[in-house]
């Protein structure tokens, strides 16, 4: 005897599919970005939001090359993302973080070289 199982595939709440959450923030001024949040820069047309977080500290009594803790952000300029250093229009610091769930930033233009 021959059986057959049908299997349903729930489809994810429409929540989250959802617009991120956005935030305006003031050039020069510290802010708190959380993962899922988009952070428009107030009178530009750029945004910063946080792609992800590196969380592996480097262990005590260890040489390491870095700390093994980052903060991963995605800048979008006129609709288009753009690597953040080098030639980009601003820099965006990251001023304090958890590594897991937010990051305290703070973005500028980025100086013009003479």
């Amino acid at each position: 005897m021959t059986r057959f199982f049908l299997v349903l595939a729930l489809c994810a709440p429409a929540a989250a599919h959802a617009a991120p959450k956005k935030i305006v923030v003031e050039l020069g001024k510290t802010f708190v970005l959380r993962l899922g949040e988009v952070a428009a820069l107030k009178g530009e047309d750029a945004s910063v939001r946080i792609l992800g977080f590196t969380n592996s500290p480097c262990p005590k009594g260890a040489r390491c090359v870095w700390s093994g803790q980052a903060v991963h952000l995605e800048l979008t300029v006129a609709g288009s993302t753009v690597a953040l250093g080098g030639a980009a229009p601003y820099q965006v610091l990251t001023i304090v973080s958890d590594y897991k769930t937010q990051a305290s930033l703070k973005a500028s233009r980025t100086p013009q070289k003479k």
